[in-house]
């Protein structure tokens, strides 16, 4: 396997491990669900040609949709990891660090506010979820960490090599 493919693989999967360990506090703590069977449901969905829910959880379960789900959750952060490594290589033309993790992580809190929280159901920026500040600023916490995750991978994968 290419040494970049292995560093965006080791990147990706760090940050979401990452990622994951805070988002069970939130959850233990602050009752922040992660229902990632509905998130393999609407990606079952979607190669039905349905992008968007009124509620996911009135839609037909399908099989293995929390395999779906965690796969899915783990194929989006290798993607991330991929182009957040290519931007530094080719636009900033720097290492990753802790700066530039979180700022990427912060950015890619627009995918769930704009894509997957309404294909679910809930409204852009979780305007229809009933708590929309609490969704926007636990998902907007989530993805701040998912991008201090990025900077450890990289630091991780730094040290395996």
């Amino acid at each position: 396997m290419d040494d970049f493919w292995l560093q965006v693989i080791v990147v990706g999967v760090v940050a979401n491990i990452v990622t994951d360990g805070y988002e069970y506090a939130l959850e233990r703590i602050l009752g922040k669900t992660r229902d990632w069977h509905f998130v393999g449901r609407w990606v079952a969905y979607l190669g039905r040609g349905v992008f968007t829910h009124e509620g996911i959880g009135d839609t037909p379960a399908v099989r293995y949709e929390l395999a779906l789900g965690w796969a899915f959750h783990y194929l989006v952060a290798i993607v991330f990891a991929q182009v957040y490594l290519q931007f530094l290589a080719a636009v900033l033309e720097q290492p990753p660090s802790l700066l530039n993790g979180l700022a990427f992580g912060v950015i890619t809190v627009l995918a769930p506010w704009l894509i997957l929280i309404p294909g679910l159901g809930g409204g852009f920026l979780g305007a229809r979820t009933g708590r929309p500040v609490f969704v926007c600023a636990a998902s907007l916490s989530v993805h701040a960490v998912f991008g201090i995750g990025l900077f450890l991978g990289a630091l991780i994968y730094a040290a395996i090599i």
